[in-house]
């Protein structure tokens, strides 16, 4: 009599069904522990390979030494960032000063509180002050008495220039000379004589009318002149 067909065994899924009176297979054996073992051994033959060929060279060679291996300083030099690139030094800047206003013997122009107006001319026709030196440092005058203004960073030290058959506001304590808008206003003079280090009218022309004279120490002049 034939007895059926035992059930699959628990845990083996999928399995070909057993045939009556037949032992199961066997096990199929794995072949990964063989084939590792086959690829460590091939890596430990080429490691001893290349030693041994290392070896076998310096003794051909006659060193006995051991071969050094690369510097690790000398690599790093190589592969350092600042061996490859080296960023430019700054150029220092500074910033360049404004040019001066005026040279000295230069005549300007200013207003009754010593703002500068602009570069004029000795002739009479624009401005009242010469210049007597320029100072970027801005420190005393020669005459520290005398008039002076600064403008652009530079101290300017001046000298009343007023010039013969101009019409002028004179200087006072607070206010600076200007050349007068009109011609006989009220409180103008017209200048008719000039004498460069006089001490009072003496010696103002007698060939001209006039009616005043005025004596200024930076410089030491008279101006004789008809006061309006």
């Amino acid at each position: 009599m034939t007895l059926p067909p035992p059930p699959h065994p628990s845990g083996y899924p999928g399995a070909a069904p057993w045939q009556p009176g037949t032992p199961p297979p066997p096990p199929k054996k794995s072949n990964t522990p063989l084939i590792v073992g086959l690829i460590v051994g091939v890596v430990v033959l080429a490691v001893i390979g290349l030693c041994g060929g290392g070896v076998a060279y310096n003794l051909l060679n006659g060193d006995t030494s051991p071969t050094p291996g690369p510097s690790p300083s000398a690599s790093a030099q190589r592969t350092r960032p600042s061996d490859l690139y080296s960023p430019e030094e700054p150029i220092p800047t500074s910033e360049a000063a404004l040019p001066a206003p005026a040279a000295v013997g230069d005549c300007i122009a200013v207003d009754v509180k010593g703002t500068f107006l602009g570069l004029g001319n000795c002739n009479g026709s624009r401005g009242t002050y010469r210049v007597l030196s320029v100072d970027n440092a801005q420190g005393t005058c020669a005459d520290p008495d005398g008039p002076w203004i600064t403008n652009s960073g530079y101290r300017l030290c001046l000298e009343l220039y007023l010039v013969k058959n101009f019409c002028y506001k004179l200087p006072t304590d607070t206010d600076f000379a200007v050349a007068a808008t009109k011609c006989k206003d009220k409180g103008t003079v017209h200048i008719v004589d000039v004498v460069p280090g006089g001490a009072d009218g003496d010696k103002c022309t007698k060939a001209y009318k006039w009616n005043h004279w005025y004596r200024f120490v930076h410089p030491t002049v008279v101006y004789c002149v008809m006061k309006y």
